[in-house]
């Protein structure tokens, strides 16, 4: 509850009639407490005829003032006016709020609360399958403890409905093929209905039928056609099982007891006790037979018979546990909230099993088809246009203008020599599986593996950005991947990459019995060249200058101008920059340190001032001793100067 919001259980002084506060003083009087359990109604209970009163007294504890207080009084018990000593402060008659919640100023020290019913009410102090109880407190606590009630309230029978409905919904997308999912439907609806019913007398008092006696009736109807629908379910779960004369008997009972509670007039303490005899040789021998189902390894009874249990299990703790508001208006509608949802997740893995068992065909399919896609990139059927393998024949075929990316591991052949052969694919697919996913990442896909080498497109406007910035992340990949085999005493290993972009032909070559897809370009070999050039300039990354030139922003890399270089299968010579954001720390401060001398060893180069240019190139090479790039044209300067003497 909230704090400060406590239950007036009791002792309380009854008196019949309607009396008020002075005249209590005489009138006969007997000591009541209110019970917090359900309890079979008897004679006495449903047999009021006159109103009752009831008084308790209270003292707030260091109250020295009058304060603001309140009471909530649950509907079922039906209070007819309420009273602190002779201050009426609820009359049914003028406000038909039920249940109520009465906010009053309670008078400094000891205080009479009096609270009246009007005859054929139940009384607080009776036995009623709708626990009666009055909290008091101070207003805040008192409406807190009220949201809870009605939280929890909504929230367990909310869930019947829920479930209900998810199951109703799922039998229809079934086409009807799963009668045991229609049977669950129809018991978690009308389980709902039945602990709707049940909290509207207890909380919410949305569903008036009128008398006491009515309201255990209706009640009954309610439990029996619950049990209907759970006689139901546990015979289409098992109807190859379990003859439907066999079942029979469960139907006929409950139907039975729920006629007899509507064709009688008034409540039999008689009918509740058939009623629930009934619902114990039920529980009995649903336990009795999942047992015995559980005993020869029935799957469905490792599920039901746990969570059936629970049931009675709830029922007992309502009736034998603590005495406490939420143990009587929430421990048995848990019990049976813990029920639907262990078999709603029961008939979720049944219909997977089946699935599963009828679908083997398909399966092997789908997973087949799965298997070969992984050998052909779907973007590539989407640059076809084709939706799916099989509508590929031999000679489709596509022209774009795309970027295409290479790279290589370096001296993976030397590498390779010294590991066997499982080491080498376990190798080479430990640094794919690094690789790869960047290609991914920025809108690339593979479009073969050749060797330790992968060739990959980059589409659209943006496939240059997109292509070096996976080069570039492939570096500082390279540099975690290399500390990890440094870790494991293994050699570091360096890539090199080079990328174009150019218009290409994608397509499909080969024969009717053996097709594959492929690249057809000189845009190809030109970015496969680049790579080569990466090595023998030692250099992690090359691209061509129609990549430079479509790139969205170039100053935003780091690069330099590598020069006009003349690669084999082109005419005129390609002009190439090497990209070296990403590569570690120390070298990329140092080529940045060596930038401007190289430039202007390119340039006094390429004026042919071959002298001017072997200083820079020197320059450049006390810097960076390794670049490969500048070793390369410091070599043709010496050359060219000593032809010319």
């Amino acid at each position: 509850m909230g704090a400060g919001a406590v239950v007036l259980r009791g002792p309380w002084d009854r008196y019949e009639g309607k009396l008020p506060e002075e005249a209590l003083a005489t009138a006969p009087v007997r000591e009541v407490m209110f019970p917090l359990r359900s309890r079979i109604p008897n004679s006495e209970a449903l047999s009021i005829d006159k109103a009752m009163t009831y008084r308790v007294k209270l003292r707030i504890e260091g109250g020295s003032v009058s304060q603001r207080m309140a009471l909530f009084v649950p509907a079922g018990a039906g209070l007819d006016a309420a009273y602190i000593g002779s201050e009426k402060i609820y009359d049914a008659a003028q406000d038909s709020t039920i249940p109520a919640t009465i906010a009053f100023n309670a008078p400094s020290g000891e205080f009479s609360v009096i609270l009246q019913t009007a005859p054929g009410a139940r009384g607080f102090d009776k036995s009623s399958s709708f626990p009666s109880f009055v909290l008091f407190g101070d207003t805040q606590s008192v409406s807190v403890a009220r949201i809870k009630l009605d939280a929890g309230a909504s929230a367990l029978t909310g869930s019947f409905i829920l479930i209900g409905l998810f199951v109703l919904v799922l039998f229809v997308f079934f086409q009807g093929k799963h009668r045991d999912f229609l049977a669950f439907a129809i018991y978690m609806l009308v389980a709902g209905l039945y602990f709707a019913f049940e909290k509207s007398e207890m909380l919410w008092h949305i569903l008036p039928f009128g008398a006491f006696a009515s309201l255990e009736g209706v009640r009954l109807v309610a439990l029996d056609l619950q049990y209907i629908a759970l006689a139901f379910f546990l015979h289409m779960l098992y109807r190859k099982r379990i003859k439907f004369l066999t079942a029979l008997p469960f139907y006929a009972m409950p139907t039975l007891l729920a006629a007899g509670s509507l064709a009688l007039t008034g409540f039999s303490p008689l009918v509740y006790d058939a009623t629930a005899a009934y619902c114990s040789l039920f529980g009995v021998a649903a336990i009795a037979y999942l047992a015995f189902r559980l005993a020869k390894g029935d799957e469905l009874a490792r599920w039901l018979l746990p969570a059936i249990v629970v049931v009675p299990a709830a029922l007992a703790f309502s009736r034998f546990g603590p005495e406490s508001v939420w143990n009587a208006c929430f421990s048995i509608q848990l019990g049976v909230t813990i029920f639907g949802i262990v078999c709603a997740l029961m008939l979720m893995k049944k219909v997977a099993d089946t699935f599963a068992s009828e679908q083997v065909l398909s399966d092997y399919v789908v997973s087949f088809s799965r298997t070969v896609k992984r050998f052909i990139p779907k973007e590539f059927l989407e640059h076809l246009h084709k939706a799916d393998l099989n509508d590929l024949k031999l000679g489709d075929h596509t022209k774009e203008e795309m970027t295409i990316f290479f790279s290589d591991i370096r001296a993976f052949t030397e590498l390779s020599e010294g590991l066997t052969v499982e080491e080498n694919f376990a190798f080479i697919n430990s640094y794919l599986s690094r690789v790869v996913p960047l290609i991914q990442e920025n809108g690339g896909f593979v479009d073969k593996y050749v060797g330790d080498g992968i060739m990959a497109l980059f589409a659209g406007d943006k496939g240059p950005d997109n292509a070096i910035r996976t080069a570039i992340a492939m570096q500082g990949k390279m540099v975690e991947y290399n500390g990890h085999r440094a870790k494991m005493g293994y050699r570091p290993i360096s890539t090199g990459v080079g990328i174009h972009t150019g218009d290409l032909m994608l397509g499909v070559v080969g024969v009717n019995e053996r097709m594959e897809n492929t690249v057809i370009s000189d845009a190809v070999n030109l970015s496969s060249r680049l790579q080569s050039i990466t090595k023998a300039f030692n250099i992690s990354l090359a691209i061509s200058e129609q990549a430079f030139k479509e790139l969205e922003d170039p100053g935003s890399y780091k690069y330099r101008f590598i020069g006009k270089v003349k690669v084999k299968g082109k005419v005129a010579p390609v002009s190439v920059f090497e990209i070296f954001d990403g590569i570690e720390a120390d070298l990329f401060e140092r080529k940045m340190k060596a930038n401007m001398f190289f430039e202007q060893g390119m340039l006094s180069y390429y004026q042919k001032d071959f002298g001017g240019a072997m200083y820079y190139f020197k320059r450049v090479l006390d810097i960076i001793p390794e670049d490969g790039a500048a070793g390369f044209y410091l070599e043709n300067c010496m050359n060219k100067a000593s032809s010319a003497i």
